[in-house]
């Protein structure tokens, strides 16, 4: 091979990689070539409407934030009411990538969050939604068994709603007798088990739905956090509120993991110290605190009765349900998952909060 052949091959091998180099994508934090970073705006969707107040104020946060934080290399562009995919479709859309972010119910997903599903037990919301959405962000951070439920994403936050109340129309509960018969909205599987356990009908639809079927008698009410009164406009239907601390609802916050995968690792660094987990577990659960005040003083001031059960009462609707939290150490049992010990830190995490 001759000199001249030498440096044209070295010529062209050199040219390759150079065009090689400017082709390929570039991610969050590094340059396009001339010096310029190159943003990325990642897709969120949310089957609730843009002012439902996780998404006109938790998440608007967490977005704006992040573009502050990451001097706009990190941005989202949010798709509500459920146009990215319904509340069903949520989870399988993330990890598709249909949606880079969603934010969805884990009841929706039944069998795929069970041992996350601890906080899903009848009488596990002795708390505001704040601090039952610490509580659940730690479950997930101390136990390797929970973690495992999210590997197919990369979880950004979970969270809780505030405590659930038997919100009905048309009839009021006062005692857990008058539970028999009703038909209730429920957002779980452990949420069916304990109004089945109080001899009512548990109905399984999408909280979007609630008020239509309220409103043609297609269920007398739900068990829903005071919370949801306002977020579903609920407030020209509903009749009485029972407080209970019945339960709750945990709702998951996460990315698709190449979506993830794209922002540069320093920018990842950034957000997961800044905000992931904790920090934006708790900006979630005062944003559902905060909606509860407004929704109980709307509510109210519509004329909705709040019905404060008696001692003995309540402790009817504790002893009923019991079955359920029964049931599910057993079943975590049986999957080899010490569902007592879960059980045990939850409820001590909670009586410590």
């Amino acid at each position: 091979m001759n000199k001249k052949f030498k440096f044209a091959l070295t010529g062209i091998l050199a040219s390759m990689l150079m065009v090689s180099a400017c082709s390929s994508g570039s991610t969050s934090g590094e340059s396009k070539g001339d010096g310029e970073v190159k943003p990325i705006e990642f897709k969120f969707g949310s089957m609730d409407s843009p002012d439902h107040v996780q998404n006109a104020e938790a998440f608007t946060t967490f977005a704006e934030d992040v573009k502050g934080l990451t001097d706009g290399r990190v941005t989202f562009e949010m798709y509500t009411g459920g146009s990215l995919g319904g509340p069903k479709d949520t989870l399988e859309n993330i990890k598709t990538g249909i949606m880079d972010v969603g934010r969805g119910i884990h009841g929706y997903n039944a069998g795929t969050f069970e041992a996350q599903s601890v906080m899903l037990l009848p009488f596990m919301a002795d708390g505001n939604a704040e601090e039952l959405s610490i509580v659940t962000q730690k479950l997930h951070d101390q136990f390797p068994e929970i973690q495992e439920e999210y590997s197919d994403v990369k979880l950004l936050w979970v969270h809780a709603a505030d405590p659930y109340a038997i919100i009905t129309k048309g009839k009021a509960v006062r005692s857990f007798k008058d539970m028999k018969g009703l038909k209730l909205r429920t957002p779980s599987t452990e949420g069916s088990e304990m109004i089945e356990a109080w001899g009512a009908t548990p109905v399984s639809i999408p909280a979007p739905e609630i008020y239509d079927a309220m409103q043609k008698g297609v269920i007398d009410g739900g068990i829903l956090p005071i919370a949801a009164i306002k977020d579903f406009n609920l407030t020209d239907l509903v009749d009485y509120v029972t407080i209970g601390n019945f339960n709750t609802n945990l709702f998951y916050v996460s990315m698709n993991k190449d979506s993830w995968n794209k922002i540069s690792p320093e920018d990842q660094k950034l957000i997961e110290e800044k905000y992931l987990g904790l920090p934006m577990a708790k900006q979630a659960g005062q944003a559902f605190d905060g909606q509860k005040e407004r929704a109980e003083k709307e509510a109210k001031d519509a004329g909705a009765e709040f019905i404060t059960l008696p001692e003995e009462e309540l402790t009817k609707f504790k002893e009923s349900a019991q079955t359920v939290t029964d049931s599910w150490i057993e079943k975590m049992d049986k999957k080899g998952i010490d569902g007592q010990k879960i059980y045990d830190e939850a409820v001590k995490l909670i009586e410590s909060k």
